[in-house]
């Protein structure tokens, strides 16, 4: 009996395992598909020469994996917060004092690859970047928020467990 207790929490502990890679795995397939359609875009768009992606997106990556993890500290940061009213006026001062040094942080590295921009790429395909990213941005989150589902599989909203 005892073996059979162990055997089970074993086979169960290799499924579980098995299917958490599984997952790391999609989401490693669905990160690089984004990647390529976000590099698509932008090329499509910047009208960028073979030289100019070749140079362009390891700068970009590079930008993109920095600008990450200044989210992810400030999304920590946040986290761990309490809800305004429960904070006294010092503390809300520290965490708007805080607020003000990411945003800070965030736009000094937007400073820093403004420089390696225009050190692979043209101006005028500089300037068109930003505009062209924030409607890149803007179009993945309206896909986000629809599911990225075609039409006829949403959800329905505003209805009850049973009549779904």
């Amino acid at each position: 009996m005892k073996t059979l207790k162990i055997t089970l929490i074993t086979l169960f502990a290799l499924a579980s395992s098995g299917l958490m890679a599984q997952k790391g795995q999609k989401k490693a397939e669905n990160m690089a598909e984004k990647k390529a359609q976000m590099e698509a875009y932008l090329s499509e768009k910047l009208e960028l020469t073979e030289a100019e992606k070749t140079a362009f997106f390891p700068v970009y990556d590079q930008f993109q994996t920095e600008k990450r993890a200044l989210r992810a500290a400030s999304k920590a940061m946040r986290q761990k917060g309490k809800k305004m009213e429960e904070l006294s006026d010092a503390e809300l001062d520290e965490v708007m004092q805080a607020s003000f040094e990411m945003k800070q942080k965030e736009l000094d590295l937007k400073k820093k690859y403004h420089e390696k921009f225009k050190a692979v790429l043209p101006m005028k395909k500089v300037a068109k970047l930003y505009m062209v990213e924030r409607k890149m941005w803007n179009h993945m989150k309206e896909n986000r928020k629809k599911g990225d589902r075609p039409e006829g599989n949403r959800p329905q909203k505003n209805m009850q467990p049973s009549d779904r």
